[in-house]
């Protein structure tokens, strides 16, 4: 998770997974709130980096980061980590079923 914070690779979904885990960042002013967020947003994290590679094959699984993101994140490569954590950040856990 500190690999993904640390980088801005997921420039493109951040706000839409605020919405789904809740604000981690600085701007959530209640620290209760803000660790339940960084909590859920671990538990997401560590599920969709253990996706069999045989479903994502843009990605590498158990790899500790999120394959599938470039330019900058900008871009989301199709198959991979990166546009499952996209769907999660637009249709919630749903998106996660069957992965």
């Amino acid at each position: 998770m500190k690999n993904f914070l640390d980088n801005r690779d997921h420039y493109e979904v951040s706000d839409d997974l605020k919405r789904q885990v809740g604000d981690w960042s600085a701007a959530n002013q209640d620290p209760d709130s803000r660790a339940d967020a960084t909590y859920n947003l671990d538990k997401v994290l560590r599920f969709i980096d253990n996706v069999d590679d045989l479903k994502l094959s843009a990605s590498h699984s158990r790899n500790g980061v999120l394959d599938g993101f470039s330019n900058h994140g900008y871009a989301i490569h199709p198959d991979s980590e990166a546009s499952l954590l996209k769907a999660f950040s637009l249709r919630g856990y749903e998106a996660l079923r069957g992965a």
